[in-house]
């Protein structure tokens, strides 16, 4: 999965640097980002069940590069903070039940993408992009609330669990908006993005069955909104 997602970073980089900017248009642009999100962790693991979604939110610095008039690099950095949500089997004491346990986690990401946007119109440009992310893990922490068969559910409150998780993480990055002029020289770009995770954060193995091994992937849908320069 790791030589996957270099080969990636490294052909979005070749082609970012393959066509030089020319004076016809901006060749670079700086702004910074806001978007609201929520989050979901999947997991394959047998009897491991996503059990709902969590709000976030991430802000950070965008910067384009481009290399023709339509097309940029686009990267920068953003601190991601996103959860979700996992049920499993779990012992409270001596007694089997199941746990809910939700994660609040805290990362900064390096996105590595390819931006493509229409021509003007009315001063209006609509843009999609595509690329990588890798991110460290900043925090983690979870809250879980356990249910034993006939007997009073058990909740605690957040606790660190950075020992529980891997310290990086990546993922697929798609999605797809529009740039709304102000003047001009800045606007906003309003999209929707989808953060893609292909890789298994969690660490550790279940109390129950200790054959399984905990497993999460991340994932997150954002409302971005930057103001670019």
């Amino acid at each position: 999965m790791k030589k996957i997602f270099v080969f990636t970073f490294t052909l979005l980089m070749a082609v970012a640097m393959s066509h030089p900017a020319v004076a016809q248009y901006k060749s670079v642009e700086l702004g910074i980002k806001l978007a609201p999100n929520m989050g979901w962790l999947k997991s394959n693991q047998e009897n491991y069940e996503s059990s709902g979604v969590r709000p976030g939110i991430a802000w950070g610095m965008v910067s384009d590069f481009y290399f023709a008039r339509n097309y940029a690099f686009s990267t920068g950095f953003n601190f991601n903070f996103h959860g979700g949500q996992l049920t499993y089997p779990d012992m409270l004491f001596f007694d089997t039940g199941k746990v809910e346990r939700r994660y609040r986690l805290k990362y900064i990401e390096v996105p590595a993408t390819i931006k493509m946007k229409t021509n003007e119109m009315n001063g209006y440009r609509i843009y999609g992009l595509v690329g990588v992310g890798i991110s460290v893990r900043l925090n983690a922490s979870a809250r879980d609330i356990v249910t034993i068969p006939g007997k009073i559910v058990d909740k605690t409150g957040y606790v660190k669990i950075a020992d529980e998780t891997h310290l990086m993480k990546m993922s697929m990055i798609i999605g797809a908006g529009v740039d709304i002029p102000l003047d001009n020289s800045s606007f906003i770009t309003v999209g929707v993005h989808f953060n893609n995770g292909f890789t298994d954060i969690l660490k550790g193995k279940n109390k129950v069955n200790p054959a399984l091994g905990h497993e999460g992937v991340p994932n997150f849908i954002e409302l971005a909104v930057a103001l670019m320069f």
